[in-house]
């Protein structure tokens, strides 16, 4: 009996992850922007990111400070030259799309879309800044530069989620955003991100349906998002349980309430990053295969 046409299942797992980080984005503005509760808790996470002045806090601050239009023309740069020297020209669009619509995103979204408005008393007053613009910048970038990298997507991978997750948090210790911004930002550039894989795939499955005609998952790849996954998923989990282990009421003027949000925040967005660079080398689409001289047609 004839067998049909193989499910892309690649594609249609990056579809719909796309759509859960789009619904995650909607869901971060209404609760931690829109509610009372989450504006307390952002502004916790806020004051114990002040509160800390160690060592990590200004490493973190480097790295947002790195997060500057001259860095990042440099790197898209970077990815235009690889995608030449590759043969992957073909990158460049889809690429283009990802960086130009996850940052075009994060401002309309700023602009536009959500307002912020004080709902309790204790919260700072600032203007509208969810999504951060300098994590969407630095997540949009790293993850441009991962798929470009060949060989060397996984050592990329690993310096993108440091460099990501270093920038976001880096803007909470300069006081530049709060945690939902952060965590908005990563949600847009992954929507856009599963949504070029998903594309992307579709569009790699019909040039070589077969396996045979496509390179698999290199070991060392493989064994990076291993590592990268269980480490977030590590990361998320010490996040939500330390979460639900705040004290109820939150007091914004307690110090251990703040270090503790502030500590439960980093959790999250250090394990968010990574997994989402564990699931980009997941669900990339394989490169179709070099065939050798011996298996070219003269």
């Amino acid at each position: 009996m004839r067998r049909g046409p193989a499910v892309p299942v690649r594609p249609v797992v990056s579809g719909l992850l796309a759509l859960a980080f789009a619904a995650m984005v909607v869901l971060l503005a209404r609760v931690a922007v829109g509610t009372a509760s989450g504006q307390r808790l952002d502004q916790l996470t806020l004051s114990g990111a002040q509160l800390d002045t160690g060592l990590v806090s200004q490493a973190v601050g480097l790295a947002a400070g790195t997060v500057s239009l001259p860095v990042v023309l440099a790197a898209l740069a970077c990815v235009a030259v690889i995608a030449v020297l590759r043969r992957r020209v073909d990158l460049l669009m889809p690429l283009g799309v990802l960086v130009g619509g996850a940052n075009l995103s994060t401002q309309v979204i700023k602009h536009l879309v959500v307002t912020r408005d004080v709902l309790g008393p204790g919260i700072d007053i600032t203007p509208n800044s969810f999504p951060s613009g300098h994590t969407t910048l630095a997540a949009s970038t790293a993850v441009a530069l991962v798929l470009v990298a060949g060989r060397a997507r996984g050592p990329v991978a690993v310096l993108g989620t440091v460099w990501t997750a270093g920038a976001g948090i880096g803007t909470l210790a300069l006081g530049w955003h709060r945690a939902s911004d952060v965590a908005g930002a990563i949600a847009v550039v992954a929507a856009w991100t599963f949504l070029m894989l998903a594309v992307d795939g579709t569009v790699q499955q019909r040039r070589a349906p077969s396996p045979a005609d496509r390179d698999p998952l290199p070991p060392g790849e493989a064994f990076i998002a291993l590592l990268l996954a269980m480490a977030g998923c590590t990361a998320l989990a010490l996040g939500v349980v330390a979460l639900t282990a705040l004290e109820l009421p939150l007091v914004l003027h307690e110090p251990a309430h703040q270090q503790a949000a502030y500590r439960t925040t980093v959790a999250v967005i250090c394990g968010g990053t990574a997994l989402w660079m564990a699931l980009v080398l997941l669900l990339r689409a394989p490169e179709p295969r070099r065939r050798t001289a011996s298996e070219r047609v003269p």
